[in-house]
């Protein structure tokens, strides 16, 4: 008696242990078919926000956008825009102020369009403005390589890749955001400077460096005047 209720005890646990078994696995292809189909509609949503963006920046070149402290202002008047709330300093910056009007005289306007088309923007702020940024970095690199073209040789120093930035770009143009963000890619794909070098470090070591060879620089720059007048 006892070996029978057993035997029936034994066979009821390989039933379950086989449904359990059988339950993992739905789940882990449900789980599987869920990911692809979330993974699919990332991708269609990714498709969509670059062919909409590389439209519209053929149309306009923002580089001051690819500063981070306005790349900040202007992500938290898209989460502004999403929470339906207004916020507006009254002791702006110069950049802050251009992205302020920016914002609302040009990005907003073109979000909307994005969602007229169905884009659905709230949640996806941070997408947006990276795909903007991303799109905005490579056509300023393409813009600016076309401009100047490879300018420095291979196996150059930073010293020698400051002079030839330097040589190149009028005094005011030198610190300009989108010129700035070319010439660190620029340096990141020659190899010059490693690509965890922001902005930020860079530019200090620019205007350190034009500080101390100021003098020579204003020399070249009377000397250019002079070769071009025949």
């Amino acid at each position: 008696m006892f070996q029978v209720l057993k035997n029936k005890l034994e066979a009821k646990r390989a039933v379950w242990s086989q449904e359990t078994q059988e339950r993992i696995a739905e789940y882990a292809e449900f789980e599987k078919k869920s990911a692809l189909i979330e993974m699919e509609k990332k991708e269609s949503v990714q498709t969509f926000l670059n062919a909409e963006i590389g439209k519209y920046l053929r149309t306009e070149h923002p580089t001051f956008l690819l500063k981070p402290d306005v790349y900040r202002a202007v992500l938290n008047m898209l989460y502004s825009r999403s929470e339906g709330t207004f916020n507006v300093s009254l002791t702006m910056t110069k950049d802050m102020r251009r992205a302020y009007s920016y914002y609302h005289n040009e990005l907003k306007y073109f979000i909307d369009i994005l969602e007229k088309k169905g884009f659905k923007f709230e949640g996806r702020e941070q997408l947006f403005l990276n795909s903007f940024l991303t799109k905005l970095r490579e056509n300023n690199f393409r813009y600016n390589l076309d401009q100047y073209g490879d300018f420095l040789p291979e196996n150059a120093s930073l010293i020698e890749s400051f002079d030839a930035y330097l040589e190149l770009m009028d005094t005011y143009e030198y610190l300009d955001s989108g010129k700035l963000d070319f010439f660190a890619t620029y340096l990141n794909h020659k190899d010059i400077a490693d690509f965890t070098w922001t902005r930020s470090k860079l530019k200090r070591m620019l205007k350190q460096y034009l500080k101390s060879h100021k003098h020579e620089f204003k020399m070249k720059k009377i000397e250019r005047k002079l070769q071009d007048i025949s």
